[in-house]
């Protein structure tokens, strides 16, 4: 039972730390974090199947991977038409 506590407690250690990363390039920040988001949710729905579990083990790098998600978004280069 300790084995498994110490594994929920590094995986959340190092999302968090994932989650915190920036990227200079926003299209490679949107890639990046949607993708752990989207681990995030998988893991937490398949692997897990306890969305309390998953909030606890992926919560904070989640969100931090959502804000930067989100100022990557807007960030990213718009093609203005030409008229």
């Amino acid at each position: 039972m300790a084995t498994i506590g110490i594994i929920y407690l590094t995986t959340w250690f190092v999302f968090s730390l994932l989650g915190f990363l920036k990227i200079g390039d926003p299209k490679r920040q949107v890639l990046y974090s949607g993708s752990l988001v989207a681990a995030a949710l998988v893991l937490t729905f398949v692997l897990l199947r306890s969305a309390e579990l998953g909030a606890f083990v992926f919560g904070i790098g989640a969100l931090a991977a959502l804000v930067r998600l989100t100022r990557a978004w807007n960030r990213l280069p718009v093609n203005r038409p030409r008229g």
